[in-house]
C-alpha cells in the first residue's frame, strides 16, 4: 500500500479528488485540518486486486459514500478493511501504540541519564572542594616569590600562561626579567608583550644560567623562568627549586599521566595551571582523574585574559 496526501479547501473536495483519481480503490487513513485547509491521507493499493466480485465493488462504493457524506459534516468514518481478513486500522493503532512505547522509554532513559550526570557531578565537586583545588583565573594567584618557575610539555600552555602573568606584573608596575631555559623559539606575541612593557628577556640552553639568577634577584622585583621540556630533571635537581615557586602546566584536553608526572617529579611534586579548560570535551571528568592522582592545583586558563 503506498500512502498519498491531498491538501484542499475542505474534506468534500478532497474526497471527490480521491475518488476521481483513485476510484473505490483509496483507504483513507487520516483527516486533519491544516491551517485554513483539510489534510486527507489515503492508502493506495500499489496493485490491482485480480478477480474482483460485484458484491465487493459496491460494498467499496457504499463505504466510500458514506465516507463522503461524513465528511461534509467535518468528520471521516474510519472505512472496514475491503475483506482480506485483516483490519488496517487495527495496524496503524498497534503501531501508534509502539511507537509511544518507544517514545516513553526513550525519555525514561533521557531522564535517568541527566539525573544520574547530575549527581556525577555533584559527586565531583565535592571531591574537588576536599582536594583544595584552586580553579580561579591563575592571574588570581597571589603567592608569587621573587623566583617562579613554569614547566610543562610542548602544547600545555606554557607560553599563554607567561603572556598573562607578564601583562599582570608589569601593570603593577614591577621590573621583570623572563628567562627562556633550553631549545625555546621565540613567541612573538610574548615579545610583544615584553616590548610594549620594556621588560627584560634571556634566552639560553645551558642549564649553568640557574647559577647565576640569585645574583638577577636584586635587578628585578620578578623573575620567571619557562623551562623547555627536556630542561625539567635539570632544573628539578638544581637548588634554585628550593627557594622558587615552580608550577607546571597541564592541558585539561590531554590526558594526565599521574604516573609519568610523580616519577619525574617526585622531588618536589609541585602543583599544576590547569590550561585549556574550553578545549576539554569533558571537564567534570578531567578533574576527577585529577583528584583521585592526588595533584595540586593553582589556578586555572581558558580563552584570552583581558
Amino acid at each position: 500500500m503506498e500512502l498519498k496526501r491531498y491538501l484542499e479547501v475542505d474534506s468534500k473536495t478532497a474526497l471527490e479528488k480521491i475518488k476521481s483519481e483513485h476510484g473505490e480503490e483509496a483507504l483513507i487513513i487520516s483527516s486533519d485540518k491544516v491551517g485554513n485547509k483539510t489534510e486527507v491521507i489515503v492508502g493506495v493499493s500499489t496493485k490491482e486486486v485480480a478477480n474482483e466480485t460485484p458484491s465487493n465493488e459496491k460494498g467499496r462504493s457504499e463505504a466510500f459514500r458514506h465516507a463522503l457524506e461524513a465528511n461534509s459534516n467535518r468528520e471521516i468514518e474510519k472505512p472496514s478493511s475491503p475483506g482480506n481478513g485483516k483490519n488496517p486500522w487495527a495496524v496503524i493503532e498497534k503501531l501508534n501504540s509502539e511507537i509511544a512505547d518507544i517514545r516513553s522509554t526513550m525519555l525514561e532513559i533521557k531522564e535517568q541519564k541527566e539525573s544520574e550526570k547530575a549527581l556525577r557531578i555533584s559527586e565531583i565537586d565535592k571531591k574537588i572542594e576536599s582536594c583544595g583545588f584552586n580553579l580561579a583565573p591563575i592571574e588570581e594567584y597571589n603567592k608569587w616569590q621573587s623566583v617562579n618557575i613554569i614547566m610543562g610539555k610542548p602544547g600545555s600552555g606554557k607560553t599563554e600562561i607567561l603572556k598573562r602573568l607578564l601583562d599582570q606584573t608589569c601593570q603593577e608596575g614591577q621590573e621583570v626579567l623572563l628567562i627562556a631555559l633550553g631549545n625555546i623559539h621565540e613567541n612573538e606575541s610574548l615579545m610583544s608583550v615584553l616590548s610594549r612593557w620594556k621588560q627584560s628577556y634571556l634566552a639560553s640552553e645551558d642549564p649553568s644560567i640557574l647559577d647565576k639568577v640569585n645574583t638577577m634577584k636584586g635587578c628585578f622585583n620578578r623573575i620567571f623562568i619557562e623551562v623547555d621540556y627536556t630542561f625539567t630533571q635539570k632544573v628539578i635537581e638544581h637548588s634554585l627549586m628550593r627557594e622558587s615557586a615552580a608550577m607546571i602546566c597541564s592541558g585539561a584536553d590531554q590526558n594526565f599521566n599521574s604516573e609519568e608526572f610523580f616519577s619525574e617529579t617526585h622531588k618536589i611534586q609541585p602543583p599544576l595551571i590547569l590550561t585549556r579548560l574550553d578545549l576539554c570535551s569533558d571537564l567534570p571528568s578531567a578533574l576527577n582523574s585529577l583528584a583521585d592522582s592526588g595533584a595540586e592545583i593553582n589556578g586555572t586558563a581558558t580563552g584570552p585574559w583581558k
